[in-house]
């Protein structure tokens, strides 16, 4: 249908009665006319920040992620974005040629007719988010790799997971996800990747080190090539690899062979694997009893100390003999309330020293862990002088 266009003339006549004045309408006028259908395509808006629109102009994806029952969230490929619609009271024109003030430059008095596609009153607003991750672990637990001879011998009665597998089921960035995987010591067996069950990682991880006794190889200087030459024959060689790189860090690289690597066992993280070994089917154990049996699992010339058991294991000095039992910040719900509850019903006051381990998680840059308590906890001090936090809220038992 034909429309009867604006004229200079006409918009100027307009701009008078509505008392502006006449250097506001210099330059370019835009009358707006709306399409007979609004928004035929469906178009959605999404806000995006700085860092966002710079990811689409280097022409990197932007990915929604989640399965049908999950809350939908945005990933680049490093970082999570809560994605919710917001609705504005104004309604919103959308003017695919629209030009803007800054584009607008000309002082000459010109005219020109848009045609507006679509009216919208909701748009896609982005939060950064905290990457849900704890679902990897879930996934991974139920066929965990347990051995070559195991692994032939038994019938597959678990999914395997590949990293796109995992990019299509959970809400998180492609790096998010893997530095998750590196976290609960993750490792690729023929492309896909498998938890190792903890009594078959111990086994291995018994083999290296008595590769390392035996040989008298200093701690902080075992060499990776050897390892792998020596014990092939009872693990695959990707197994040693990633349980050497799971208590150890690389030293130095003696040439340029990719196994050419010395590396240096991590003296911490073998405690508290054996502390952990201990305390897995223990419950409460006698802690003057677990010391002693502790220092004695370890290997020669390693030293255990309490500091070594944050996060996986709490100390009761309330009761008599004094106990001790396993408690892994991996086994704690994601979603912070839930956490600061499961925590609180464990334990009705703890130290900051006690605390941080099982929190630190969920801090970031603009959230600190004294903001973290100062939300969901309250601060008292002890008989002792020492600060002491307690629940701020009920806890739901």
């Amino acid at each position: 249908m034909a429309r009867n266009l604006r004229t200079l003339e006409e918009v100027q006549e307009i701009a008078t009665f509505a008392k502006l004045d006449s250097s506001d309408t210099v330059g370019l006028s835009q009358c707006l006319y709306f399409s007979e259908d609004l928004n035929p395509s469906g178009m959605k808006l999404m806000e995006v920040d700085n860092n966002l629109l710079d990811v689409l102009k280097e022409g990197q994806r932007l990915i929604i992620r989640g399965e049908k029952t999950d809350h939908a969230v945005l990933c680049t490929d490093n970082k999570t974005y809560d994605l919710k619609l917001a609705e504005t009271t104004n309604a919103l024109l959308l003017v695919p040629d629209g030009v803007t003030p800054s584009k607008s430059l000309d002082d000459t008095r010109s005219l020109k007719h848009q045609q507006v596609s679509g009216l919208v009153h909701t748009y896609f607003e982005l939060k950064p988010a905290r990457p849900k991750l704890k679902k990897i672990y879930e996934l991974l637990e139920d066929f965990e790799y347990e051995g070559s001879v195991e692994e032939n011998a038994k019938e597959l009665t678990g999914r395997l997971y590949s990293i796109s597998d995992l990019l299509d089921i959970v809400q998180a960035s492609e790096q998010e996800i893997i530095r998750q995987l590196n976290k609960i010591q993750a490792c690729n067996v023929k492309g896909y990747w498998r938890l190792l069950s903890f009594e078959y990682k111990s086994r291995v991880l018994t083999c290296i080190l008595n590769l390392v006794e035996e040989n008298s190889w200093h701690l902080s200087a075992v060499p990776l090539q050897d390892v792998l030459n020596t014990l092939d024959y009872l693990e695959p060689r990707c197994i040693l690899k990633h349980v050497l790189e799971c208590y150890s860090e690389k030293s130095k690289q003696l040439t340029d062979s990719a196994e050419s690597y010395v590396y240096a066992i991590n003296e911490d993280k073998v405690c508290q694997h054996y502390a952990e070994e201990l305390l897995r089917n223990a419950g409460k154990f006698n802690l003057e009893e677990f010391l002693a049996a502790w220092q004695q699992c370890v290997p020669a010339g390693m030293k255990t100390d309490p500091g070594q058991l944050k996060g996986i294991a709490l100390i009761d000095r309330t009761s008599f003999p004094e106990v001790i039992y396993r408690y892994h910040v991996d086994d704690l719900p994601e979603d912070e309330k839930e956490r600061f509850n499961e925590l609180f019903k464990t334990k009705e006051k703890w130290t900051l020293e006690e605390i941080k381990p099982y929190i630190e998680v969920l801090s970031s840059d603009k959230v600190s862990i004294g903001a973290l308590l100062q939300k969901n906890a309250r601060a008292s001090t002890g008989s002792n002088g020492v600060k002491l936090f307690n629940s701020k809220h009920s806890v739901k038992k």
